[in-house]
């Protein structure tokens, strides 16, 4: 279960009207904010930074903030909000929520940098932006099939790393990349594969070098935002198993000139044993989808180095692929039941078999992680007999049935059940389809093989699931949360939900969700003397004879050209006063000037 937040909001900070009308016991919002842009979506730890918010139905924005305190709002003039990232701030991504006279309008994510940020505005194709090393620049591709262009000065032998990033900040674009050498010489090109690439090179020569980004599908809309990175030195790319146990907390890891490492001559990585600390499970799942964050997990680190491979927690034993060949019926790797299987596809069209020892009966459930790892990969997975005759294809995860809201829940990865009609010894073949063309060492996949552990997992929508704002409550007023669970491994037992660390004036009863129900409606009150302010709030789920309890995640409607769903950092409750005027839609929206913190 994920780390809970144990921060709140101050109750002394005071926000912006709300647009609403209050009938009975009744809100009735006669505006929705949401927000389509932030925009530069990058901020510097310990400087302020200046965010231009795009969207609807904003009235009056009157600040920023984040769940954990890392976002300081100094000033806003109309659509412009000056931040302060706490000097403290984790690197990484977080989700900024925008507070407007309309409400608390959806989040979208920022990424917090300790290094210096530069916001390029369009310059003509041929001229290079210069970045520093350190350094970020937040840019956009203002038209289909944009070509932009960057320069960094390097040096021989230098390790550089160029990161773009554009889909995990809630950007549209499909980045690739092209590096070139001072006399103009291609050094390298990203792969159409990779989301978010990165390019890792050793430079050849002193002198100035240039970077090019293009969308692959030389599209163009208000989403085709994007940073760049560059860095230099030693950078962390992965570990080997991808997954530990809470019985094995040892890694193998992977990179370019780690410190202390030795050689690894095959693909010309260093290797370095790593003993890991307990974990601090972390919500940077590298699938942010609901179907993506069914396991729990935390990022390696390894001090002096950049770069922060994603590792599951597992509860089953960790089990590594053979280094033998096991790409034939008759090699394969026997298992052991339960375990997780950590594997890689290294060479072209590579496909690895494994072998389990199962009763009549008896039934096996097999969950293939590839897609849900951050990888664009799609695995197969068919079970045969000994004989080698064919007997199940494993599916996929569905969303269920009736649930009468949009509620997205697929994923290429298998996963199922298989029942043995008899004693004996069954093979498990799994492969990539991508495999013909994508391969290597970062290929990872994991499968677990268990017997059918009934789990749940559960998920907030605000109001219909349908809306793009924020959970806003008004004093005397009501507000609803629909909570979805889903069950898996054959989990048959009611779920009960409750909210923790609700504001004075503010209730909310618990609500059940019977073995046959899906989903259900969460009501929060405010008294007419509830105190307006922002908190972030907990809410829990737990089943009959089981007192641990899981988190809900949120789930938030992003607007925009494609609209997505995604989890969010956290789920913050806007309480604002009762019965304020409604402002009417293109009123002139005042320049307010304040200075407020999320505490920590």
């Amino acid at each position: 279960m994920l780390n809970r937040l144990h921060s709140s909001l101050p109750s002394s900070l005071l926000i912006g009207l709300l647009t609403a009308i209050t009938v009975g016991n009744t809100q009735l919002r006669a505006e929705t904010p949401s927000v389509t842009l932030l925009f530069p979506p990058v901020v510097q730890a310990g400087q302020s930074s200046t965010i231009t918010v795009s969207g609807d139905q904003l009235g009056t924005i009157t600040q920023l903030l984040s769940a954990h305190g890392e976002l300081e709002t100094e000033s806003v003039d109309k659509d412009r909000v000056t931040v302060q990232a706490a000097a403290g701030s984790e690197p990484g991504r977080l989700d900024a929520w925008t507070m407007t006279s309309n409400g608390l309008a959806n989040p979208r994510s920022l990424l917090v940098v300790t290094h210096p940020v530069l916001v390029i505005s369009e310059t003509p194709d041929p001229e290079a932006s210069l970045i520093p090393i350190p350094g970020t620049v937040a840019a956009k591709l203002d038209r289909s099939a944009d070509r932009d262009a960057f320069a960094f000065d390097g040096k021989t032998g230098q390790w550089i790393h160029i990161t773009c990033r554009s889909q995990s900040l809630d950007g549209n674009v499909a980045p690739i990349l092209s590096v070139y050498a001072p006399d103009s010489t291609e050094l390298a090109h990203s792969q159409a594969h990779h989301s978010e690439p990165t390019i890792t090179l050793q430079l050849p020569a002193d002198g100035r070098y240039q970077v090019h980004v293009v969308d692959r599908r030389f599209e163009h809309s208000l989403l085709s935002i994007y940073t760049l990175t560059v860095q230099a030195g030693p950078r962390l790319v992965n570990t080997h198993p991808t997954a530990v146990s809470n019985h094995s907390l040892q890694l193998l890891v992977s990179g370019h000139a780690l410190p202390g490492a030795t050689r690894n001559a095959p693909n010309g990585r260093t290797i370095l044993t790593l003993d890991i600390p307990p974990p601090r499970l972390t919500p940077t799942w590298p699938d942010r989808r609901p179907v993506g964050v069914l396991q729990d997990g935390f990022r390696t680190r390894l001090p002096g180095t950049i770069g922060r491979p994603w590792v599951t927690l597992s509860e089953e034993r960790v089990l590594t692929e053979t280094p033998d060949q096991n790409n034939s019926p008759a090699s394969a790797q026997h298992v052991n039941l339960p375990a997780r299987i950590c594997g890689r596809f290294e060479s072209r069209a590579d496909i690895d078999w494994y072998t389990v020892d199962l009763k009549k009966d008896q039934t096996l459930e097999i969950a293939c992680w590839g897609e849900r790892l951050g990888q664009a990969m799609k695995l197969e997975t068919i079970v045969h007999d000994d004989a080698g005759k064919t007997l199940a294809t494993i599916g996929t995860l569905a969303t269920p049935k009736k649930l009468g809201i949009e509620f997205p829940f697929n994923t290429s990865d298998p996963h199922g059940h298989f029942q043995a009609k008899t004693d004996g010894r069954y093979r498990i073949v799994v492969r990539d389809l991508y495999a013909g063309s994508l391969f290597g060492p970062d290929r990872a996949y994991q499968m677990v093989l268990a017997s059918p552990q009934p789990r749940f997992h559960a998920y907030s929508v605000v109001d219909d699931g349908k809306t793009h704002a924020g959970l806003t409550l008004a004093a005397n007023g009501s507000a609803k949360l629909q909570i979805v669970v889903i069950r898996t491994g054959g989990g048959e037992s009611e779920v009960t939900v409750t909210i923790e660390g609700l504001p004075d004036g503010v209730t909310a009863d618990s609500v059940k969700l019977p073995a046959d129900t899906a989903i259900a409606t969460l009501t929060l009150n405010a008294t007419a003397r509830a105190k307006p302010g922002l908190v972030p709030i907990h809410v829990l789920a737990t089943t009959a004879g089981n007192s641990a309890a899981r988190d809900v995640q949120p789930v938030v409607h992003l607007p925009g050209t494609t609209p997505a769903r995604r989890v969010a950092d956290a789920l913050i409750l806007a309480v604002t006063p009762a019965n304020e005027p409604a402002s009417k839609k293109g009123d002139k929206k005042s320049d307010t000037t304040n200075r407020t913190r999320t505490a920590r």
